[in-house]
């Protein structure tokens, strides 16, 4: 099933509005770069002609993001946790070593569940492969719905989807372009409606399959953050 990324107009202001509101009390965030590996804690600052303006205190790492770096911004409002993903418009060094940044407006804002996180929606067009073979020995392909470096979506056919259970161990086989990701991992939820299961990575030792999740996820990352922001 195509993943439909345009944006709607009522969702659009409603993301306004939460962000303005967020935005009032100068309610604190954090920013991750998935590029860097490292995150930065911060403050709205305020929301004008469509963009988000924050400022962050660096840490050890210190850095001026580049106009079209990708970013997630977590924050907490009405005692849930919000993320969203977008792409920075400019930075530049503020006052006391502080860092103002101003990112593109958000075309969605997602409640994020304490355990999890956000988790980069795949394009139809992103060319990823997927194999799962469960412990029995069954394998099939799947088409990968959302991921980021603690778990992937898969969406599977309705005969293979039978085949799998909660709690089992699987080995998984990504591959996107000439990025090749072999992971183990447990199922950790089955969706009937849509013959989707959501599998968390088991912890690897191994830095080359580290590194190529990673890889991985910020290929995501760029395509759906292209097709959102329009900068193609």
């Amino acid at each position: 099933m195509p993943i439909d990324t345009a944006p709607d107009s009522q969702e659009r202001r409603e993301v306004e509005r939460l962000l303005q509101r967020a935005s009032v009390g100068h309610r604190e965030l954090m920013v991750n770069s998935s590029q860097l590996g490292a995150s930065w804690l911060g403050v709205f600052r305020k929301i004008e002609e469509s963009e988000v303006q924050l400022t962050l205190e660096l840490n050890d790492v210190q850095t001026l993001f580049d106009a079209g770096d990708f970013c997630t911004v977590t924050f907490n409002y009405d005692d849930h946790a919000h993320v969203f993903l977008t792409t920075v418009k400019r930075s530049e060094l503020g006052q006391q070593g502080q860092l103002d940044v101003a990112l593109y407006m958000p075309d969605a804002i997602h409640t994020a569940g304490r355990r999890n996180l956000y988790r980069v929606p795949i394009l139809r067009d992103l060319p990823m492969a997927v194999r799962i073979e469960s412990v029995a020995g069954f394998s099939c392909s799947a088409s990968a719905q959302d991921i980021n470096t603690s778990g992937v979506r898969l969406r599977l056919q309705a005969q293979d989807f039978t085949r799998f259970m909660i709690g089992e161990d699987v080995h998984l086989t990504l591959t996107l372009n000439d990025i090749s990701v072999h992971r183990e991992a447990d199922v950790r939820h089955l969706d009937g409606r849509t013959c989707a299961l959501g599998l968390h990575f088991l912890i690897t030792e191994d830095p080359d399959e580290k590194q190529n999740t990673g890889l991985l996820v910020r290929e995501a990352e760029r395509s759906y953050l292209r097709r959102v922001n329009r900068l193609e």
